[in-house]
């Protein structure tokens, strides 16, 4: 697909005008500021040898802390969306559709290097590993719980720098840099001291906005020999409800899509779990109950006449035709009825965030030096979620007596008359005692919105020792850092205490016959709200705490020259590790199984079986689980000059390096790297890399208990013994039990990673790089979908065998070969990816007599998103299965919702002679993507727009003394919406931010 219009113009009139942004790219791929090219020779990335060169060798990109100032970045987020290289946010504050126990929605933004997944990108802070984030997610691609660190715990203004290594790092810094390395380096040579304040507004919408503050102070003792630097941050965010957003406060978005799909009733998201009850009468039939002055969605109203359906009449069960204001509907509803969940939910939370860091280090001789790092993060979001309705699994019985039912006895038990029993009930049918119903669906609005409080928290504590023994440097360091979350949710509904009130034969009970707005029946907004005195007997809270720790232990040694060759210096590198990572996940009782719900008037359970592992209305049962592992790692690298000053070879040079890896649950590992840099004249060099990559199944696809639903499937098996189905299709079987648990047995994916570029340098002030990549990973961990593990029980019947994961009931003349009772999966490797891009940079600057311009562009190009089948997955399409029926798991994945083919960055900078005055204008471009699950008359798919927005900036520096700083933007210029998709907010927000145009000041000033 070639660029859009809209980004070839962009790109090609901000060449013409010949401007630079001020990030220069070295000879390496690091983006630097001019007056900073010392950094060339600090990027720790890369290589573990101290103080060699190998400027060029590896594709590095840095971007800088001026850069995220002048950006108009607010968090770790924003820079992560800025580098093209990192594909989608799977976890994020403001992703759509982030609702449940076991969503990661507090103050967290994944990295996710080459859309690979998250999980293959290794993140560093000054060189050593980062904690994980506590709360894993299941990802929304694959179905795999995956896990991240955060990048929200390092916000812009506690970052020096960040360092990008584009090429898989394996071998220099852990197997599981199967995509590359990202490096957070904090500055801790500060001297003096500096304050800096910022806050920012939203202009067109709603109050979204920010206060940021921050200080650091450098110290020093002991005549300099030793010193502190201390940093501390405060920022607030006061958040945006979906109703301020300004595009989009309905999820039916069909009247916003193109003509040609605004007839796909896909795009209508609203959901079919309405306000108005649902019921099984006993014996009798299920039905909703509702007015039948309700408005459909063509606008008439519904009359009496167009109650019952499906063969069943509600009226019947009333004599003298019926009752004339309430409508018995059984079946389906009219599409109006369905709830529109936008109205009160959260866009972006409210959040507060404090981020403190220390750094010290103690010159104890020419040749020593101690140091020590400590840093400590906390955030706490806050938002709110619509009440969930009850699901089929949450269902309870109500007796006869309920106090409101509209079936329910003619006088009470001590005499009372029932005001709430339906006049001319057909005794014959409703008894004159009443009769009681199981509750099958009702969202109870009145109740009011889920209130979300999100609370992370973690530190790092780091002392080591470093210096020179000869002419080997050494470093060690022991490290230790941890991180907590605490997700908690109040105003829930517990089922149990829920069934209590709906037991009650007094006005006390909750009454769940009210609520729908018949002018607006898609309205969340309750019109006949129950008093808080019938509620809050059902309400309570529930939590999700979990924590990670990583304690590590390192030691290196290397020398820049061990041996000398006619072209150069050899220089080496050893290293050993050990860590433990530990994971927690605790859940509270409600729904953690240890307290399930056991429906005291069902008849059909026998004494003592549960109804619902989860007493939690709206929430699935989840387990708690732990888990831990040891890893135990050692290195060696090389960096080997093999020619130099020959005809079309000025250098050619070469790094080698190779890690091996034991880890306590698999055994151990060995993987390489190899990378070669040629410089045939001094403007042009050409990079080559090719390394292996292993990445170790996580704690949580290793440790997950079972977790159980209540579903149906087909039975291919049956359907191939009866000549009934095939092995695409097969008789249904009802309903069985699902139950999905990690795999202790998993084995790691692994892959393979190569490196192809040029970087172009023919005047000191310009840079062209190109870099081709490709990544393929083996082994890739799935999870088969229960259709799919009943279609392998199929496939090894044929064999003489059957699937062990499915348990069946004993045979009768309905099932031949037992019902389908059992399917239990784990996580297992299905599958193989094979991805391939291209990432181009250009840079050029020019000083001319009204200041330094500068201009910067990056973009990336995905080739290639292939995915095949291996395993079991394999098995069940040899035999003859449609591919397709794996899902995501097979095909390719480019331009499909997640990956769009190009993505790009551009900045252009300017900087007065006398650098009092500096400007900046950001732009960054996401392509269009596909939605699979909305397509026109013709079958043509949705395609998802094009994303192009622009930052901008001034600066006025020395304003109010030497070291100040004042500086006005405003990004997202043209307060351009997020692209119309099809998900719960009506925008993608793995890819798109839903923040409009948006103003901010911020002052800054050092002091010596």
């Amino acid at each position: 697909m070639q660029l859009s219009r809209t980004i070839r113009t962009f790109l090609m009139g901000s060449t013409c005008l010949g401007l630079v942004a001020a990030p220069v790219l070295a000879q390496d791929g690091a983006e630097e500021e001019p007056e900073a090219r010392e950094l060339d020779k600090v990027v720790v990335v890369g290589s573990q040898v101290v103080g060699a060169d190998i400027e060029g060798a590896l594709p590095v990109t840095v971007v800088d802390a001026e850069s995220f100032e002048a950006n108009g970045f607010t968090s770790g987020e924003d820079i992560i969306r800025s580098i093209p290289q990192l594909g989608s946010i799977g976890f994020g504050a403001v992703r759509g559709g982030i609702t449940g126990v076991n969503a990661a929605r507090g103050d967290v933004a994944s990295f996710n290097l080459r859309s690979v997944g998250e999980g293959n990108t290794l993140v560093l802070i000054n060189g050593r590993r980062s904690v994980l984030h506590p709360i894993t997610q299941t990802s929304s691609f694959d179905g795999v719980p995956i896990t991240t660190t955060n990048a929200n715990a390092l916000p812009p203004g506690a970052v020096d720098r960040v360092e990008i290594l584009r090429d898989g790092a394996a071998a220099l810094y852990g197997a599981d840099a199967v995509a590359g390395v990202i490096n957070y380096v904090l500055d801790d040579e500060f001297t003096g001291a500096e304050i800096s304040v910022r806050a920012g507004q939203e202009l067109d919408d709603g109050n979204l906005s920010n206060f940021d503050l921050r200080g650091t102070k450098g110290f020093e003792f002991n005549n300099g020999l030793t010193n502190l630097v201390i940093s501390g941050s405060y920022s607030t965010r006061n958040g945006l409800l979906a109703q301020e957003s300004g595009f989009n406060v309905s999820e039916d978005l069909r009247g916003r899509a193109p003509e040609a799909f605004a007839s796909d009733l896909s795009l209508d998201n609203r959901s079919s779990l309405e306000v108005l009850p649902g019921i099984n009468l006993n014996g009798i039939g299920s039905f909703h109950l509702r007015p039948v002055d309700l408005v459909q969605d063509s606008g008439a109203v519904v009359g009496v006449n167009e109650c019952g359906g499906r063969g069943f009449d509600g009226n019947d069960l009333v004599l003298n035709d019926g009752v004339q204001d309430l409508c018995f509907q059984s079946g389906s509803h009219d599409r109006a009825q369905r709830v529109n969940r936008l109205f009160n939910r959260t866009l972006i939370p409210d959040n507060d965030r404090i981020n403190l860091f220390a750094f010290g280090k103690h010159e104890v001789s020419d040749t020593m030096e101690l140091y020590g790092e400590a840093s400590y993060y906390y955030a706490k979001t806050y938002r709110q979620w619509e009440q969930a309705g009850i699901l089929s699994n949450g269902r309870f019985f109500v007796p006869a007596d309920y106090y409101y039912n509209p079936f329910g006895p003619v006088t009470f038990a001590d005499g009372r008359t029932n005001p709430n029993r339906l006049p001319g009930l057909d005794t014959s049918l409703v008894p004159e005692e009443g009769l009681g119903f199981e509750l099958t669906s009702l969202r109870p609005v009145d109740v009011g919105q889920r209130q979300i409080e999100v609370t992370n928290d973690s530190f790092r504590i780091l002392g080591g020792v470093r210096g020179e023994w000869g002419d080997w440097n050494y470093d060690s360091a022991v490290l230790h850092s941890r991180a907590t979350t605490e997700d908690v949710a109040s105003n829930r509904i517990s089922t149990p205490l829920l069934q209590a009130s709906l037991s009650l034969d007094t006005p006390d009970a909750y009454n769940i016959f009210t609520g729908a707005n018949p002018a607006d029946p898609s309205s969340i907004d309750d019109q006949t709200v129950n008093p808080r005195s019938s509620i809050d007997p059902f309400i309570v809270s529930s939590s999700r705490e979990a924590e990670t720790t990583l304690t590590l232990i390192d030691f290196k040694l290397s020398n820049p020259a061990i041996y000398e060759l006619p072209a150069g210096s050899v220089g080496i590198a050893l290293g050993a590790e050990f860590r433990r990572e530990e994971l927690d996940d605790d859940n509270s009782a409600i729904f953690d199984g240890s307290q399930p719900f056991i429906d005291p008037l069902d008849d059909s359970l026998a004494p003592g079986e549960v109804t619902n592992l989860s007493s939690l209305q709206g929430s699935s049962v989840r387990p708690d689980f732990g888990g831990e592992r040891d890893v135990y790692s050692a290195y060696a690298e090389l960096l080997v000059p093999i020619l130099a000053d020959l005809p079309l070879v000025q250098s050619l040079d070469a790094q080698f390096a190779v890690r091996f890896e034991d880890f306590s649950q698999f055994g151990s590992v060995t993987k390489p790297k190899v990378a070669l840099s040629w410089y045939p004249i001094d403007w042009l060099q050409v990079r080559a890399a090719y390394s292996e990559g292993f990445r170790a199944p996580s704690l949580v696809q290793l440790n997950l208990p079972d977790t159980s639903i209540t579903t149906s499937v087909q039975d291919f098996s049956e359907g191939l013994l009866l000549e009934t189905g095939d092995i695409d299709s097969g008789p249904p079987n009802g309903n069985y039990i699902l139950q999905t648990s990690g795999n202790i047995n998993l084995q790691p994916e692994e892959s393979e990673n190569f490196n192809a570029g040029i970087v172009f340098t023919p005047t000191s002030n310009f840079t062209f790089t190109a870099d081709f990549w490709s990544i393929e990973a083996v082994g890739t961990v799935g999870v088969l979908s229960d259709e799919n593990e009943s279609r392998l029980d199929a496939v090894l019947r044929a064999e003489g065998a059957s699937n062990p994961s499915v348990t069946r009931a004993a045979p009768d003349a309905d099932n031949p070969l037992g019902e389908i009772i059992l399917i239990e999966r784990g996580f297992e490797n299905l599958g193989q990816r094979e991805l391939e891009g291209i990432d181009l940079a250009v840079f050029y600057d020019l000083d001319t007599d009204f200041g330094n311009f500068g201009f910067e562009l990056n973009a990336a190009k995905l080739n290639k998103f292939d995915q095949s089948p291996s395993g079991i997955a394999q098995q069940i399409v040899d035999f003859g299965a449609d591919p397709t029926v794996l899902g995501s798991a097979v095909g390719s994945a480019l331009e499909v919702e997640f990956f769009p083919e190009w993505r790009g960055s551009g900045r252009i900078t300017w900087d007065s002679v006398d650098d009092n005055w500096g400007a900046s204008l950001f732009g960054s471009y996401v392509g269009t993507v596909i939605e699979p699950s909305v397509t026109d008359s013709d079958g043509n798919f949705y395609e998802v727009e094009e994303d192009l927005r622009f930052n901008a900036s001034v600066v006025r520096r020395n304003l109010v003394g030497e070291g100040s700083s004042l500086r006005v933007g405003i990004n997202n210029i043209f307060d351009e919406d997020p692209p119309l998709a099809d998900e719960a907010f009506g925008y993608e927000g793995e890819l798109h931010s839903p923040t409009g145009r948006y103003v901010f000041v911020s002052f800054s000033k050092t002091f010596n």
